[in-house]
């Protein structure tokens, strides 16, 4: 067994001739070494009931040419981290939005996944079974001040009432740009269009000559405040949420708020998507009015309870290989 985990290490392409069925996770860098130990327990739970179920677990390096001549052949494959890979045999696997909370789809992650052209029918969620995930769900992650990057403290600033918050990232530079408007356009046009304090919060992970001129725009705006707030206090403290696709939108529906979108991103259904400088002022000036009767307790549970996995459930083995069998 390699390392602690319970997945063998692809040496050979003929150790896909013999024996069981090869199950085959092409992991990127970040990802390898974690599933080779064993620390992450979704591959873990997969990979320690492969063989009971007729399929011997196997890791390979994405993008080793391994990887990219098992990837050629008839076998069952999971992709972590790679992007591009697609096949009506593979299985892209990614944490969602929510920790806890696992992508296992045939066409990527985020905005890449098979949710992107998917239909939500609120009719055909159940309401109270809806409304309990929901509360169960948004109610632990507020509470226990959980986001995707880790927070201060909740209520350790002091905020005003905002029109507007915006959240950035840092994916204006992307080769494949997957961004409607760049992060400039989405400070000026918001300011310009809410009727009130637009609070700016930037990405950890923003480069310096981003942050120079957001820093620089702001200071030209007279209702623009850059601020490094918990993300939960700066959501409910503004009426409208805008960002690219970035997790806090997402985590902005645990608090029924409004979110505009202005890049392409898996949970549009639940927002108002501005492609252009003037639908985002008419969305700021607009979304609250237009998302009044969104139903998030059902758009919640349809994304990450019917969509997504959760490996902590005791059905999340059964719902992951309905899946993977089903390649």
């Amino acid at each position: 067994m390699a390392g602690k985990g319970s997945f063998r290490k692809l040496n050979s392409l003929g150790q896909l001739l013999t024996g069981k069925t090869p199950l085959i996770v092409h992991a990127t860098e970040s990802w390898y070494e974690k599933l080779r130990l064993g620390e992450i327990d979704f591959f873990e739970k997969i990979a320690a009931s492969a063989l009971d179920r007729g399929h011997k677990p196997l890791l390979v390096h994405a993008g080793s040419l391994n990887s990219r001549l098992a990837l050629a052949m008839d076998h069952k494959h999971i992709a972590v981290g790679m992007r591009k890979a697609q096949g009506p045999g593979i299985l892209h696997a990614h944490t969602s939005y929510l920790w806890g909370f696992w992508y296992l789809d045939p066409k990527g992650y985020y905005w890449s996944s098979s949710l992107v052209d998917a239909q939500f029918d609120p009719g055909a969620v159940d309401a109270a079974e809806a409304e309990y995930f929901f509360n169960g769900v948004s109610g632990y992650m507020k509470r226990e001040n959980v986001s995707k990057l880790p927070q201060p403290e909740r209520g350790t600033a002091r905020l005003e009432p905002a029109a507007a918050a915006v959240f950035l990232q840092e994916i204006d530079n992307f080769k494949t740009p997957v961004h409607y408007l760049d992060s400039l356009e989405m400070i000026r046009n918001t300011a310009l269009a809410a009727r009130g304090r637009v609070y700016v919060k930037l990405h950890p992970a923003q480069a310096e000559h981003t942050k120079s001129q957001v820093l620089q725009l702001c200071s030209d705006l007279p209702n623009a405040v850059v601020t490094d707030a918990n993300v939960h206090d700066l959501i409910e403290a503004a009426a409208v949420i805008v960002s690219q696709n970035s997790a806090v939108g997402f985590e902005a529906l645990m608090h029924r708020k409004p979110v505009i979108t202005c890049g392409r991103t898996d949970y549009h259904h639940a927002t108002l998507a501005a492609c252009t400088a003037a639908d985002l002022q008419h969305c700021v000036q607009n979304a609250p009015r237009l998302l009044r009767d969104f139903p998030y307790a059902r758009y919640f549970y349809w994304f990450l309870g019917e969509n997504m996995l959760e490996p902590q459930k005791d059905e999340f083995l059964d719902r992951a290989w309905a899946r993977i069998s089903a390649l």
